[in-house]
């Protein structure tokens, strides 16, 4: 059946897309801390090196809106390829950059990436193939962001490691890999079930046409829902809270002593945990309910969070690894519970715009986490604080999740 293919091409985009541009790129901040602290001949604060990441996102958000525009008119697989172009151009100029205004300009691109070839046009291709099992398919594609999260920053270290610490000669690596992916992106991309003579699980692609255009909502009767801003603003906070988190963890656990190694591990172990979270949430909430998974995630969220917290005050490693564990695991479940919501609560005529303005509202929020942390990190030298802020954020989260309006029954029987 070809829309497992789509899937697995599907997964490893966006493998590559995260990976590469957001998990895989923390482990290189001890190096550019030294680096540009050295050309500059003074300190480099951690918040002007973390704004970086913050352009990356509010770059996506930027870009997100067009892209959805795009997809719905002209499709997902010329853009696909083109993302993967420029996610390669990136990373060769990243090797050349000899300023953080050099890397400024770069992330913009990076944001670029992940509007054309990121999270939303994949889960809206997968959309457009999965009517049923839609719930597993988002949920296994989603769990790519965190196979790629969790991989390349012990890939990344591992090749610090061979080459001396020389982090451009390992830009020019990465820049390989998405270049050498594109012949696979253009072989197998179909846009939708019509373009190949197949049939989904005893439905022509006729049939599943035309039950994605019953009860669909336009972008203007979505604005409308309080559903969207209920899910808007969970999505703001628990953004603002995981890229905070994934953006701060490896500088955390290097200033407790740790070596980049295990540092490292910090970052992966939050992104094994979103794997689990988002490979079994999207079934899991097809069988038990939408709204009691997404609000599992989020409470699974709020309790990493403060064992976290409980960690910075008892000095105890062993709450931050499984308070690192519950955090992820919380975070991918309710991350692939946005994702299904948006095409389940509002249908599929307009999901490419619908997508693209919660995406510019989360982005908003995941930009804001790393700077926003780093800040208040400069200001007290310790983590506590903003830590504390998370955890608030995740109480904001919890209210509005449990405040969405979810009829599973009326939703199965409309697909």
């Amino acid at each position: 059946n070809y829309r497992w293919i789509i899937l697995a091409v599907c997964f490893f985009t966006i493998t590559f897309t995260n990976g590469l541009t957001l998990g895989g790129l923390v482990v290189f901040d001890r190096e550019l801390l030294d680096y540009l602290s050295e050309v500059t001949g003074g300190e480099v604060l951690r918040q002007e090196l973390k704004l970086k990441d913050a352009i990356t996102l509010w770059s996506t958000a930027v870009f997100a809106f067009i892209a959805g525009i795009i997809i719905d008119r002209v499709g997902v697989r010329a853009l696909m390829i083109s993302g993967m172009f420029l996610l390669s151009a990136t990373f060769y100029f990243y090797a050349q950059s000899d300023s953080l205004a050099d890397m400024y300009v770069i992330h913009i691109f990076q944001g670029m990436v992940l509007s054309m070839s990121g999270m939303v046009i994949n889960v809206v291709l997968i959309s457009k193939w999965f009517n049923d099992n839609r719930g597993l398919a988002i949920g296994v594609l989603l769990a790519g962001t965190s196979v790629g999260n969790g991989i390349f920053p012990q890939i990344n270290t591992y090749l610090l490691t061979i080459s001396d610490g020389d982090w451009r000669q390992v830009m020019i690596w990465l820049a390989l890999i998405p270049l050498a992916y594109i012949p696979v992106l253009f072989a197998f991309i179909k846009e939708k079930p019509e373009d190949v003579a197949v049939k989904e699980d005893n439905q022509t692609s006729n049939d599943f046409k035309a039950s994605s255009i019953e009860g669909g909502f336009t972008l203007q009767q979505t604005l409308r829902s309080a559903n969207f801003w209920f899910l808007s603003v969970m999505a703001f906070c628990t953004f603002y809270s995981i890229l905070a988190m994934i953006g701060h963890v490896f500088l955390m656990l290097d200033g407790e002593g740790y070596s980049p190694q295990i540092s490292a591990t910090g970052v992966s172990i939050i992104f094994i945990g979103g794997f689990i979270g988002k490979v079994i949430s999207g079934k899991l909430a097809e069988m038990i309910g939408r709204k009691i998974v997404l609000v599992g995630g989020v409470a699974m969220m709020l309790l990493g969070s403060l064992l976290i917290v409980s960690s910075i005050f008892y000095k105890n490693p062993l709450l931050i690894w499984i308070g690192l564990m519950l955090y992820g695991t919380g975070w991918g479940g309710l991350y692939t519970l946005i994702q299904l919501l948006v095409a389940d609560l509002f249908g599929l005529i307009a999901i490419g715009k619908i997508m693209g303005v919660i995406n510019i509202i989360d982005t908003i929020g995941g930009g804001l986490g790393p700077i926003i942390t780093a800040v208040i990190y400069d200001s007290t030298q310790n983590y506590l604080l903003p830590f504390l802020v998370i955890s608030a954020l995740l109480v904001i989260a919890l209210i509005s999740s449990s405040m969405l309006k979810i009829d599973d029954k009326a939703i199965e029987q409309s697909r």
